[in-house]
């Protein structure tokens, strides 16, 4: 039963990775560099922080599974969190590479999810981000992952509108 309810995860983790790479693919290289407002960030950024955090959670994933029970987690702080949407950094990442990238995490995703059995979805840990502090490996899984890229291809889409 777990692993149907986890290939499920990575066939929505798969489609939103699907769906933000046809977007990059249909809009100019130029306007995912524009952001809509001074406080929000470019399409760009939103695809870089995927990039990040997806790579911070499945090791974190990796190592909650290795070691249940430590404190696991970030703030909004973290310093490769606030790297990844720098905008100097950003301004480096070719279009092309980004698809190529976001595409990889897809089996990324995929191979970390295989070694999750279902005691390991109920299993807590304390947190660094008292928001998550106690909340299951599922919540991980789910909403950090998988519904967190999800929304951010909402997010990228919306700020796509607002530019171009």
């Amino acid at each position: 039963m777990t692993q149907a309810v986890l290939n499920e995860k990575i066939e929505g983790f798969k489609k939103s990775i699907d769906d933000i790479t046809a977007v990059l693919e249909n809009t100019d290289e130029g306007a995912l560099y524009v952001k809509p407002s001074e406080t929000e960030w470019s399409a760009m950024q939103i695809v870089s922080h995927i990039l990040e955090a997806v790579h911070f959670w499945v090791e974190d994933l990796g190592a909650l599974l290795v070691v249940p029970g430590a404190k696991w987690g970030r703030n909004h702080e973290h310093v490769r969190r606030l790297a990844a949407v720098d905008e100097n950094v950003v301004a480096r990442i070719k279009k092309e590479d980004a698809i190529t990238a976001l595409q990889s995490l897809v089996p990324k995703v995929e191979a970390a999810l295989e070694k999750v059995e279902e005691e390991d979805l109920v299993r807590t840990a304390p947190s660094y981000n008292p928001n998550f502090d106690g909340k299951p490996l599922s919540f991980l899984v789910d909403h950090l992952i998988v519904k967190h890229v999800s929304g951010h291809y909402g997010q990228l889409v919306r700020h796509l509108e607002k530019v171009q």
